[in-house]
């Protein structure tokens, strides 16, 4: 339970939880106590330090000043003196009949009686006392009951019903609860009858003694409707309107929002839970069948019972208002104005679809439900309906999406569970309009179905207002305001008018209408005359856009046009579909196709990109100009990052012929460069170096400096595939300065990638990480997924070999997510072979098995660069060596250096060499091992693969010990060790393993102070040095 003080927005004198909340506790601390309340499961907490409170069979009191607000602005100075003396008089009476003080907060105490007869007699005589002490009264309330005693305190049921007791009445009032009364002598008492509480249900309520009181501010002495099912997802919105009129004391606030987004509900719930905090309770009034403005205020009396002028019977009542359905006659703002001037006590709760626009109004917004409230709403209506539906939770979120998340639609569509599942009703989601009908037959008509509630708002416009309505359904997924005036000849005042009758809405700097009302309004708009003219305007408009946009995107603010396109997708595939279906219009669809390339290739929008420039290129078959050109290019770039090597050579080789055709030497260069690229996937680095480097030319003389850091990036990520370090880390910097030239995130990126890889084939951990942050923070900012996996691969492998596995699976995790989303076949297998690695230094070598097998299938099937299958290969010879399956570990090894032989990548080729000396190490084939290690070292020392060699190092250290040259073995062994910490690479887990077992061996045939001295020796050692020791 948690007290009006301690949460003052809520109930006057305390806050009852909901039960159907969701289960959370809070707390706050007075001098000497704390109190804490836990939503859900209709239970309260009160935590008291004081022992002793009574148990079993517990009579309950609670008080609270009546007026508290109007006494302190009554007595000003003289309240805290006047509030001291009432807790003193309180105190000492209750005490005196045996009372425990629970708590006390602000001016409210919370006691417990062992007797309900000393309650009573308590109460009794602390009201004759604060009769005699002067203006201060109280109201109390008891209840009798069992509640659980816990360490915390008093928890249970009964503690709210006791709260809500006193809650109800007035002051100088006691009321009793049945349990009580059946506990005392009837003496003067005065049956009140049965009353609705909030939360705690129905109570027989009595009132000691005869005095004449106020009607009980209960729920049944209210006009509030009884809402059939609980609230759900508007707990904050109720809390904020709750402080509204209660501890800020506004005077009008007006929920606004759409038809069927439950704004009436929220009134309700308001309303109910406010009854106690005004003298005079709540009223409901419903307007919906009101038309005329001069006709409210005759409503509100007949609600409220009563005749003659309203003005003079609320003048001095405090009563706060629930006006139900205002938008229909917001011409009667003029006469809420003068109701609230004369009547300074009563407050107003109005609901409508637009705001009344007074200067007294806190106008307050509601929008559709959060994903979970959603959810559980759906779920709980379609059991209502069919008790055995059952449906997962990404199935339900897609739908509640469809929805619009607006409480009515998905109310609607439970209803139709009973015939259909949810992937039936989510189908049928295109159109759903026709489907959200069949509501409650007790609810309002114009809330039976969706399209009922949208008509209602419809027809309150204006003309000009449903003309533009209509027209603005021509945009999809939104417009600015821009747009609006260019393509419907939208006049700002009009815009705002729907906006503010919450037909259009704002968000961020945009507009857009939420689905259910666009497809009532796209259903007027097809109706006009104006589709085919407006539609034409439209396409123009966004062409102009993508037009615009294409040379900015590899410029400056590339980023914030790739935002503006994406924020307009949705229109710019609408423009697709007019082109597509108008005669003429595929030319312009082709060079709308044309324009957007980079934007489907930064934001990884291949399959749609592909859908939309291949339709057009198909239907514009004749064209031979410069669009058709960029398109091809375009197409075959999708189709090579897909993995269709099949559908991407023919595009990109007549994408090349047109452009030479043409003399067009920027898709020249592109082309070239995606050749390239298609030639390196396809395992042919000879000749995707001559092409690389043609398309470089090209570029240059293009002055395409989007297409010059690209070919020279991706020239600068094959390079160290080859063991040419220093050229790839020429060709990065060059690309990376064209790119920061002309402030090309993409180029820079590009540069990025080619440098970080080459940075951890080199063994320099710490750029490979610099470099690769750098590059995903670009790649987030501009939306490209595919590198962002890419990036996330290098450092969840960098990551690994500094010995950071945490860091290491978060980055290879979302790699391998994005690559699937992907379907990038050479994504997929980097990112599992990441996995696996992260998965072997944990020492999960199932799950490093199982990722690299997946990997191996995929690089032998899909267009895989050997060089990546080499790696892949590798790990699965060194997993069959583990586990002793030398023969499978023999052969993963062969074919790993057969594919790095034949992509001429020594470093792979190294590495796989350098595994097969251990293989010969572990059969002891001592010479063997010797000779395949010494050649890995050398050819790692040539091409600067610093762990590499160090690795083949400790190789070479193991077989100098296992073949009696333990001195030279321990040397070699310190030195692998030092060059480690100075790399910033320890061994993984396990290598640990099999690094200890042969220093114990070394130990054990040097003595300690052989072994030391060796070691000392060898750790002085500088790489090229112990290389040379080591194969000498």
């Amino acid at each position: 339970m948690r007290w009006a003080r301690a949460r003052p927005w809520l109930s006057p004198t305390l806050f009852i939880c909901m039960p159907h909340e969701k289960p959370a506790t809070r707390a706050f601390s007075t001098s000497n106590r704390s109190i804490a309340w836990r939503k859900g499961r209709r239970r309260v907490i009160v935590r008291n330090v004081m022992r002793g409170l009574p148990s079993g069979t517990v009579t309950l009191l609670f008080t609270d000043i009546a007026g508290s607000t109007r006494l302190l602005e009554e007595l000003g100075e003289h309240y805290a003196d006047a509030l001291a003396e009432h807790r003193r008089l309180l105190r000492a009476t209750f005490e005196g009949h045996g009372g425990v003080e629970v708590d006390t907060q602000g001016d409210a105490f919370f006691l417990a009686f062992e007797k309900a007869s000393d309650a009573l007699a308590a109460a009794v005589d602390a009201q004759a006392a604060l009769a005699a002490q002067g203006p201060i009264r109280a109201r109390i309330g008891i209840h009798t009951g069992e509640p659980a005693v816990t360490e915390e305190g008093y928890v249970g049921i009964d503690v709210h019903r006791a709260a809500r007791i006193a809650a109800a009445g007035h002051g100088g009032q006691i009321l009793l609860s049945q349990s009580t009364r059946q506990l005392v002598d009837l003496g003067d008492l005065r049956d009140l009858g049965e009353h609705r509480l909030k939360d705690v249900g129905e109570l027989r309520l009595y009132q000691v003694g005869d005095e004449t009181f106020a009607p009980l501010k209960t729920l049944s002495q209210t006009n509030l409707p009884l809402p059939p099912t609980p609230l759900l997802g508007r707990k904050r919105e109720l809390a904020d309107l709750l402080r509204l009129l209660q501890v800020e004391r506004k005077r009008l606030v007006t929920i606004v929002g759409p038809g069927g987004i439950g704004k009436t509900r929220l009134a309700l719930e308001t309303g109910a839970e406010l009854v106690t905090a005004f003298e005079e309770g709540a009223s409901f009034v419903d307007l919906s069948a009101v038309r005329d403005p001069q006709l409210v205020e005759p409503t509100i009396a007949a609600a409220l019972g009563i005749g003659g002028e309203l003005v003079d019977h609320l003048r001095e009542r405090e009563l706060l208002l629930v006006l139900d359905n205002l938008e229909q006659v917001v011409g009667v703002a003029p006469d809420i104005a003068r109701l609230l001037e004369a009547c300074t006590r009563l407050a107003l709760l109005a609901t409508s679809r637009e705001a009344l626009r007074l200067r007294a109004e806190l106008e307050y917004p509601i929008r559709p439900l959060a994903e979970a409230p959603a959810v559980e709403l759906f779920r709980q209506r379609a059991r209502a309906m069919e008790p055995e539906f059952d449906a997962d939770y990404e199935r339900l979120t897609a739908l509640c999406e469809r929805l619009d998340r607006i409480p009515l639609a998905i109310e609607l569509a439970a209803a139709r569970v009973k015939i259909l599942s949810a992937d039936e009703l989510l189908s049928r989601l295109d159109r759903r309009l026709p489907l959200l009908t069949g509501g409650a037959r007790d609810a309002p008509e114009r809330q039976r179905t969706l399209r009922a509630t949208i008509e209602w708002s419809y027809e309150l416009l204006e003309e000009d207002e449903r003309r533009l309505f209509a027209r603005l359904a021509v945009f999809a997924g939104g417009w600015t305001l821009a747009a609006a005036e260019e393509v419907c000849g939208a006049r700002l005042d009009t815009l705002q008018s729907l906006v503010d009758k919450n037909l259009a809405r704002p968000e961020n700097g945009r507009f857009r209408m939420l689905e259910t009302i666009r497809e009532y309004a796209l259903e007027r708009f097809e109706e006009s005359n104006e589709t085919e003219q407006l539609r034409s305007r439209h396409a123009e408009y966004f062409l102009a856009l993508a037009l615009r946009a294409e040379p900015e995107v590899t410029g400056a603010e590339q980023h914030l046009w790739l935002d503006r396109l994406a924020v307009d997708y949705e229109n710019l595939r609408a423009t697709f579909e007019w082109y597509a279906a108008t005669p003429g219009g595929v030319v312009k669809g082709l060079r709308l196709a044309s324009a957007l390339v980079l934007f489907w290739f930064n934001r990884s929008l291949y399959r749609d990109g592909l859908h939309w420039l291949e339709r057009m290129l198909e239907a514009a078959e004749d064209d031979a100009t410069v669009a058709r050109a960029g398109a091809l290019w375009g197409a075959g770039l999708l189709w090579a990052l897909v993995g269709n090597e099949e559908r991407a050579a023919p595009r990109l080789a007549q994408s090349l012929a047109l452009a030479r055709r043409l003399g067009d030497d920027t898709n020249i260069a592109r082309s070239l460069d995606v050749l390239g690229l298609l030639a390196f996937f396809e395992n042919d680095v000879r000749r995707a170096r001559d092409l690389l480097e043609e398309s470089i030319e090209v570029a240059r003389r293009a002055d395409d400096h989007w297409g010059l850091a690209d070919g020279l990036g991706t020239l600068g990520s094959i390079y160290p595939l080859q063991g040419e370090f220093d050229r790839a880390d020429t060709a990065g910097a060059e690309a990376r300065a064209i790119g920061r030239k002309y402030g090309d995130r993409q180029g820079i990126r590009m540069a990025n990638f080619g440098l970080a890889l080459t940075a951890a084939r080199r063994g320099r951990f710490s750029a490979a990480r610099s470099l690769s942050e750098e590059g995903l923070a670009i790649c987030r900012e501009i939306g490209d997924l595919w590198f962002v996996s890419y990036f996330l691969w290098i450092l969840a492998n960098t990551e690994v070999e500094s010995g950071d596995y945490e860091a290491a699976r978060a980055h290879a995790d979302e790699s391998l997510k994005i690559a699937r989303e992907l379907e990038g076949p050479l994504l997929v297998v980097c990112a599992l072979d990441a996995m696996a690695a992260v998965a072997r230094a944990e020492g999960d070598d199932e799950a490093a098995q199982s990722h690299l097998a997946e990997a191996a299938e995929i690089g032998r099937s899909e267009i895989v660069p050997h060089s990546y299958l080499a790696s892949v290969l590798r790990g699965l010879g060194e997993l069959a060596a583990a586990r002793g399956d030398l023969t499978d570990a023999e052969a993963r090894f062969e074919e790993s250096l057969a594919r790095a032989r034949g992509v001429d990548d020594p470093w792979a080729a190294a590495r796989a060499m350098a595994s097969q000396a251990t293989l010969a190490d572990h059969r002891n084939e001592g010479h063997l091992a010797r000779a395949l290690a010494r050649d890995a070292l050398v050819l790692q020392l040539q091409i600067g693969d610093q762990l590499g060699a160090v690795e083949s190092l400790e190789r070479l250290a193991s077989i100098a010990i296992h073949g009696d040259e333990t001195g030279r073995g321990a040397r070699l062994l310190a030195a692998a060790a030092a060059l480690r910490e100075q790399l910033g690479a320890p061994p993984p887990s396990w290598r640990r393993r099999d690094r200890q077992e042969v220093e114990d061996l070394a130990r054990q045939a040097l003595g300690k102070a052989g072994y030391d001295a060796s070691a000392r020796q060898g750790s002085e050692l500088s790489l090229e040095d112990a290389a040379a020791y080591a194969t000498q």
